[in-house]
């Protein structure tokens, strides 16, 4: 039997792997014609049709009503983050600026999000691994994108980006501080409200038209990474800290890489080779080195 942590690795970075396919496949969804909102919905939807199925299949749907019961305000809450403000902006910026630049900016502020978000509810300061690990992440991803034209690119799209990264960093703190737990019934009770926020700005988009190829791209992004890549971070969460899974889905960008280069025959440069190394960098801080609160010295006693 694989140690709780190992597993919780292996989870986070499977999550990475499976979130890596959302821009290839967004970009040629826009190329079909359908708008960011109505991608998001659709996706979502398809998820939700796909994960209720499941729980018809195996008989959990009877778990449901307990379990909304229970968890629902924490369910809407941590669905607001982790897919409406998460999907909604990341589709948007999608749209307007190329897939790394977008990458760079939504993990930048879900890295930052994430840390300063559990130190708050903590009541501490940031640990000192903490924070070099934050700073290595972040100049690691500024490497791999250097070359994206982030000084270039639209300023809209960029702020989009940077708000989906604050959605999903605080998705990752509330979903465990909630405990929501994981599994089948848990992804449905999040795609539900996560349809529910998403439906807003689809209808306010107007008609949409569907084609045959379109419809396998959403299915593609239903199943990869909003079904199994979502699973498996909330999962993850279960058995480490949020910290360590945002830090270790940070490889997502190496994976992008990987696809480039396998669909698009495209060759990793030397600042994405130093940039991937400096993500991993970050990780081993992370998770080895020593705890250190940077904490203001305690008043002396007399003795």
């Amino acid at each position: 039997m694989l140690p709780k942590h190992l597993i919780g690795f292996i989870l986070a970075l499977l999550a990475a792997l499976l979130n890596a396919t959302v821009g290839i496949i967004s970009v040629n969804l826009f190329q079909s014609g359908l708008s960011p909102e109505s991608i998001a919905f659709i996706k979502c939807f398809i998820a939700l049709m796909f994960v209720g199925s499941l729980l018809i299949i195996t008989g959990q749907y009877r778990l449901l009503i307990p379990y909304f019961k229970e968890k629902g305000l924490a369910l809407a809450s941590s669905a607001f983050f982790g897919l409406f403000i998460l999907y909604h902006f990341e589709t948007a910026a999608y749209e307007t600026i190329n897939v790394p630049v977008v990458v760079f900016c939504l993990f930048g502020a879900s890295t930052i999000t994430t840390f300063i978000l559990e130190a708050i509810i903590e009541k501490r300061f940031l640990h000192l691994n903490e924070i070099l690990s934050m700073m290595m992440a972040i100049f690691g991803l500024s490497l791999i994108f250097i070359e994206g034209g982030l000084l270039d690119e639209n300023m809209i799209g960029m702020v989009n980006a940077m708000l989906s990264g604050m959605g999903y960093g605080t998705f990752l703190v509330l979903s465990k501080r909630f405990n929501i737990g994981t599994g089948l019934v848990t992804l449905f009770g999040l795609l539900f409200f996560g349809v529910i926020y998403l439906s807003f700005p689809f209808l306010s988009a107007g008609s949409i038209h569907i084609t045959l190829e379109s419809l396998f791209y959403l299915v593609l992004l239903a199943l990869l990474p909003t079904i199994c890549g979502f699973w498996a971070t909330t999962k993850a969460l279960t058995l480490i800290k949020s910290q360590s899974v945002q830090l270790i889905e940070l490889t997502e960008p190496l994976f992008a890489i990987c696809f480039s280069f396998i669909f698009l025959a495209q060759l990793s440069t030397t600042f994405e080779i130093l940039g991937g190394g400096c993500i991993i960098l970050s990780i081993i801080l992370h998770e080895y080195l020593p705890l250190k609160s940077i904490d203001k010295p305690a008043p002396m006693t007399a003795e």
